[in-house]
């Protein structure tokens, strides 16, 4: 698996490659795959991501999934009764998806062509949703670029969120390029 370091490495390389405003859907979303071990890593060095990507010439932007289930759920009227009955929330995932994909849509329409938009927590996401399908909900509203951090593994082109998932086949571009093992 790759270091913090590597991954640097291989995503300012990413950042060399022209962006062409006509890339399909698929090719403006950069899947940041790395050992599960590193999330806490990957996530203190996000203003080195920041930097690569300024340095290019592109804005940054970033979006956290990490507290967004808690927040919406906490605003939610009906919560006081869910409190008392936890094992009733799987009902509610699909109103929660739909929401999240809102508000991600709507940070996405605040980027221009030159803006990539850095998903994190995605890991928040495993036992409540996949995060292939919050992807693809979402691949059409990227003007720029989206970058998934992903505490996961990338192998054979399958994508595996905390290696626990059954993998998805997903059209990003994966970074780094090459399976790493």
């Amino acid at each position: 698996m790759s270091t913090v370091e590597e991954l640097l490495t291989a995503f300012r390389g990413r950042l060399d490659v022209p962006w062409r405003p006509d890339e399909a859907p698929a090719g403006r979303i950069w899947i940041l795959w790395y050992a599960k071990e590193h999330e806490r890593r990957v996530r203190g060095r996000l203003g080195e991501f920041r930097l690569a990507t300024e340095q290019a010439g592109k804005g940054w932007r970033e979006f956290d999934l990490a507290p967004r289930f808690g927040e919406w759920v906490a605003s939610q009227k009906w919560f006081e009764r869910a409190a008392k009955k936890p094992n009733t929330l799987s009902t509610v995932i699909p109103q929660f998806e739909q929401h999240l994909v809102g508000q991600l849509r709507a940070e996405l329409a605040q980027c221009g062509p030159d803006d990539l938009l850095a998903l994190t927590g995605v890991a928040s996401l495993f036992g409540l949703l996949r995060a292939s399908a919050l992807i693809a909900q979402v691949a059409d509203a990227v003007p720029g670029r989206l970058v998934v951090a992903f505490p996961g593994t990338h192998q054979g082109g399958i994508y595996r969120l905390l290696d626990a998932r059954d993998g998805w086949n997903y059209l990003a571009v994966p970074i780094p390029s090459a399976d790493v093992v």
